[in-house]
């Protein structure tokens, strides 16, 4: 928090001497709604092209809003206003009748909401009947964390048809906090206007998300007077508790104004991170202020800055300055394993024997590392921050690395703002390179990150201070490996193993232990619907991170009722790939899968004499532009009872642009259809 005093010298700086360069004048521009001018056309079909989405639950039929910097008492003030209308279109979206506002705190200061009101519209026998909000009794508040109070109130008498419409106002005396702004919804949205006015003396950085184009966007200089109240001061330098000296201040404002119109709700979609990277906003950080025109004030923070801050946090760096309740376990490592690699790894399952993670991705411990260590869980400061102790206690350089997992959105580097962090892990020096250390998953190896963490890259808490890739020598890798053999009646009876390594073996071992090994090979039944599975699933490794989990099988699929010349079998149907997940034939943000991926499938088939090959399907190569990825497709009959048939589909990029995924979409579909192709036999 910053306050920005102005004494009688600087005022007559900022009145006689600042001038923009770039002044000019705009005609103001009607507000896109007005409170309570809701009409029987609000409830009827959308002519717009969001009326297309026929599944949305609700819609934004308009959501406005405006901020502003006004003089206070021996400050400055954002006050942001918004009104918003939304249509409830099933009981699905009753939950858009509640509204929630997050307001900063800080020690005694806190942000104002104000001026609340808010009203629910039905239309009832042709004529639309309103009901209110009554604010005294309808809202509640609930602490967050020590800087966040969020406001919540739901508008009353919500029926399928609805359309509710509220606004407030906040008044702020954090500049730094120039609210942001989301365009884009989880459902359809008409209309999306917000403004800002911000006069020539502070300035703001501005990030814009998301890829859907503005139906406007604009800025221009405009006039701009405010009113600055000073308190009387005494000739001793205290302040004299009589009326306030009040000064205008006229110069110009920077006007500026973005419009999202009709936009389609967004869609969530498969290997997406941070849904809020993609929706369409408007973030702002203050950079600094220049009350004479010629002396600018740099008021934004710096990666540095935040990290020294960050060190001397009670809740965080000073955690590390601390002993570790494993101190002596640690001591004994140095002696008995001089090795610091496998020192590190042992720190590791150490620390993972006696506290585990309890799903919480937090910046800041809960608790005293004691605590956690003596309760044998935490988030994951708790868990991360008793490793960093413990590794140093064990003789390893060891610093934090703050990040921001993949569901809390990707880093903005240009922007060092504290609240983009979420995460920490460990960054170890070893002599013969480094390692980056998360004790929260034990079913990995200690080579690998959980994939929540691979972001792009951290921010390396050390005296200077770097960025460091968050990526992973480890892919995704699924392998298949089937035997099948065929009697005289048609029936193919065989056992299959399914093989998972890098992340696929993680993905795999959740599933077991979150379901339970029972219900994971019940599971496995229901996967083949016309196979049957003669024997219980057994499961292979499961314990052992460093290895392949895998799955054996014993199958069987019943040949025809009645005997048949011809037979179809769905051989790599059945083992290989049969959805496609990309379903939608366009996209406008990345493909993320965070790791390279590799699947992999062998099916052998042992044929009777009586039975030979009528028709197989022909090899297939695919490659996608840029050898990002390929697909291979082959069948090979190396003597006349025994047949194979190998698919192979390789992606070698993390991420695929927008302007790729047709193109992956495509390579899919291909390979799917070409495991849909059926081998035919025929009977002697």
């Amino acid at each position: 928090m910053r306050r920005f005093i102005l004494n009688s010298s600087l005022l007559l700086g900022l009145l006689c001497n600042y001038q923009p360069a770039a002044a000019q004048k705009a005609a103001a521009l009607k507000p896109p709604i007005s409170f309570g001018d809701v009409s029987a056309a609000d409830f009827g079909p959308n002519p717009t092209p969001v009326a297309a989405d026929s599944a949305a639950e609700a819609e934004v039929l308009c959501d406005y809003g405006q901020s502003r910097i006004v003089g206070a008492t021996e400050k400055f003030q954002v006050v942001f206003d918004r009104t918003t209308r939304i249509h409830i279109l099933r009981k699905a979206g009753y939950d858009w009748a509640t509204v929630r506002v997050p307001l900063y705190v800080d020690d005694d200061q806190r942000e104002k909401l104000s001026n609340l009101k808010g009203f629910t519209y039905n239309m009832v026998g042709g004529k639309v009947e309103k009901t209110k909000l009554d604010p005294s009794s309808g809202v509640f508040s609930e602490k967050i964390d020590k800087n966040h109070v969020l406001y919540s109130f739901t508008l009353p008498n919500v029926k399928e048809g609805s359309v509710v419409e509220f606004t407030y106002t906040i008044t702020s005396d954090f500049l730094f906090n120039l609210q942001d702004w989301q365009f884009q919804h989880r459902i359809p949205t008409r209309w999306s206007e917000y403004r800002v006015a911000l006069p020539a003396f502070f300035r703001y950085k501005e990030i814009t998300h998301g890829y859907l184009p503005f139906a406007a966007q604009d800025q221009t200089w405009v006039p701009y007077s405010t009113g600055y109240h000073q308190n009387q001061q005494t000739g001793y330098g205290s302040v004299n508790t009589g009326p306030t000296q009040t000064t205008s201040i006229s110069t110009q404002a920077l006007a500026q104004r973005w419009v999202l119109q009709n936009a389609p709700a967004f869609r969530e979609e498969p290997f997406m991170a941070a849904a809020q990277d993609y929706m369409r906003s408007v973030h702002f950080e203050l950079a600094g202020s220049d009350f004479t025109g010629h002396d600018f004030r740099d008021l934004s923070h710096t990666w540095e800055k935040i990290g020294v801050a960050l060190l001397a946090d009670e809740r965080f760096g000073a955690v590390l300055n601390q002993n570790s309740p494993l101190t002596t376990e640690a001591k004994a490592l140095r002696t008995r394993l001089p090795d610091a690699r496998a020192r590190a790894e042992a720190v590791l399952r150490l620390v993972q024997q006696h506290v585990k993670y309890n799903g919480q991705e937090r910046l800041y411990t809960s608790q005293p590392t004691r605590k956690t260590y003596e309760q044998h869980q935490g988030n994951s400061a708790d868990v991360n921050l008793l490793l960093l102790q413990t590794l140093r206690a064990a003789d390893l350089t060891a610093n934090p690395v703050l990040l921001s997992t993949r569901s809390h959105g990707r880093i903005v580097t240009d922007m060092p703002l504290l609240s983009q962090f979420n995460y920490t892990i460990a960054h170890v020096v070893l002599p013969d390179g480094e390692l980056l250390l998360d004790a929260t998953e034990p079913l990995l190896p200690m080579e690998m990150l959980p994939e929540r963490c691979l972001n792009e890259q951290g921010r390396l808490l050390t005296t200077t201070g770097a960025w460091v890739p968050l990526t992973s020598k480890r892919n995704y890798l699924e392998y298949t490996k089937a035997d099948f053999k065929l009697d005289d009646t048609g029936t193919l009876r065989g056992t299959m193993r399914q093989g998972y390594s890098g992340y696929a073996g993680l993905a795999a071992r959740q599933q077991v232990f979150s379901q339970g090994e029972s219900s994971y090979k019940t599971q496995l039944g229901r996967r083949w619907t016309d196979w049957q599975l003669t024997t219980p699933p057994t499961l292979l490794e499961l314990e052992d991170p460093s290895k392949a989990f895998a799955v054996d099988v014993a199958m069987t699929l019943p040949g025809p009722e009645t005997p048949a010349n011809t037979l179809y079998l769905p051989l790599m149907q059945a083992v290989g790939l049969n959805n496609n997940p990309f379903r939608h034939a366009d996209r406008f943000f990345p493909v993320d899968f965070s790791t390279t991926r590799e699947l992999t499938q062998v099916v052998s088939l042992a044929l009777p004499a009586r039975y030979t090959v009528q028709e197989k399907p022909a090899d297939l190569q695919l490659a996608l532009p840029g050898n990002a990825g390929k697909f291979l497709y082959h069948v090979a009959q190396p003597t006349p009872d025994r047949l194979e048939i190998t698919s192979r589909l390789q992606l070698t990029k993390t991420s695929y642009s927008p302007a790729e995924y047709a193109a992956l979409r495509e390579f899919y579909s291909r390979a799917i259809a070409k495991h849909a192709e059926m081998l035919v036999l025929q009977r002697q």
